[in-house]
């Protein structure tokens, strides 16, 4: 009789634990919820704060308007341009100087027409009168302009980094354009010319020829290409600069910056920078900042990358801050390791933040959707990230314009 009466207390006393388990597990879990509802609330009213609510239409994927979501040319010579949002330019900000201490000791190198490129007009220089500078293929009697127009001020490089709206003025300075000329053949007469002129573009329409591009210069300057053009016939390759991205093919490459909610009124997105490309489906990331001091993990398609785990192992550790204070390296490579299961088009990636709170109270952060308030947003894999503290400037919130050949 006791111990049957034993026996049924140690039952009972056993499914007590189990109730008590259970209800703390839940209250847990409710606690944890709310504590990352909480965050990314106060998140969400200092950005509204200070950028104000975001458009309903607004899209966070400013790659997919830019260099990701172009298409290789087509068979014959095309030029497809884009509009790009005032942010595309910040490349500038960083390698102006660079260019104009390199470009006279650069190597002059042979022209090839033939080729297949993204070219974006980056900078314009003259070192005497005030000019227009243009950049034009011909071929089968025809010509299509890559860039026209864009005016350069007297002895001055071109941009001013005081005034972005005065870099804007200069006819199609904020697009970029495709071009594809590999298929073209000799006997279809293919050359390129850049050229200069003083008010109307009719002074050398009919002389293109005498303007041939036969030379260039190229300069790397923190991972970004840029070649460099003689539209005055003088020597001087500064005239007119231009980034170029191969396009044969053009990878799916995106920049991806996030902000972790370590500070809920921080809005520089470099907690988490890293690339991801989709090079013909092989498809890898490359971490290139850590301005957080909490741990997280990667998601990216099918793959995760832990700072902790897969950090530790290269020597991270989860409280230091890499890459975003002092001199930043713009080529600096993290981590690097390959990537299944990427979809560019519906940005399937995630972050995973354990905070400050337990290591057991993680916050998800989701690529966002349109017209929500941002925690990740993708850039073209030429942006470059903010130093520590520096917000994004309030025109980086811009939905890029396409632009058609027809216009």
């Amino acid at each position: 009789m006791k111990k049957l009466t034993f026996s049924k207390g140690m039952m009972l006393l056993a499914g007590g634990i189990v109730m008590t388990s259970c209800m703390k597990t839940d209250v847990f879990e409710q606690n944890q919820a709310n504590y990352a509802e909480q965050q990314k609330t106060e998140y969400k009213t200092n950005y509204v704060a200070k950028y104000g609510q975001p458009d309903a239409n607004q899209s966070w994927d400013f790659a997919a308007t830019s260099i990701t979501a172009k298409t290789r040319a087509g068979e014959t010579m095309t030029c497809t341009e884009y509009g790009n949002p005032a942010f595309f330019y910040t490349h500038v900000l960083h390698d102006r100087d660079q260019i104009k201490n390199q470009i006279a000791s650069a190597e002059v190198k042979i022209w090839n027409p033939y080729l297949s490129v993204w070219l974006v007009p980056s900078v314009v220089h003259t070192t005497g009168q005030a000019l227009k500078f243009g950049l034009s293929v011909y071929y089968d009697g025809k010509i299509t302009d890559i860039a026209e127009g864009l005016k350069a001020k007297e002895n001055d490089w071109g941009y001013n980094l005081d005034a972005v709206a005065d870099f804007f003025t200069g006819v199609k300075f904020s697009k970029g354009c495709i071009v594809n000329t590999k298929s073209l053949t000799t006997a279809q007469n293919v050359f390129w010319a850049a050229y200069s002129y003083n008010s109307n573009r009719s002074e050398v329409e009919g002389q293109l020829a005498n303007h041939k591009i036969a030379t260039y210069k190229e300069i790397k300057v923190n991972s970004r290409t840029y070649w460099c053009f003689d539209c005055t016939g003088d020597g001087d390759y500064s005239n007119l600069i231009c980034l170029a991205e191969n396009a044969d093919p053009l990878p799916n490459a995106k920049r991806y910056m996030v902000e972790d909610l370590g500070s809920k009124d921080d809005f520089d997105f470099n907690d988490i920078v890293f690339d991801v490309i989709d090079n013909n489906g092989s498809q890898k990331c490359i971490v290139r900042a850590m301005g957080g001091t909490l741990d997280f993990t990667l998601k990216i398609g099918n793959t995760e990358w832990t700072k902790s785990v897969d950090g530790a192992a290269a020597g991270y550790k989860v409280g230091t801050m890499y890459n975003t204070q002092g001199t930043i390296d713009r080529e600096k490579v993290l981590a690097e390791f390959p990537v299944t299961g990427w979809n560019p088009n519906t940005n399937n990636i995630s972050v995973k933040v354990k905070t400050s709170v337990s290591d057991n109270v993680i916050i998800e952060i989701p690529f966002p959707k349109q017209g929500e308030v941002p925690m990740i947003i993708a850039f073209p894999i030429v942006t470059d990230w903010q130093t520590e503290r520096e917000s994004l400037p309030d025109n980086w919130w811009v939905i890029p314009e396409v632009i058609t050949d027809a216009e």
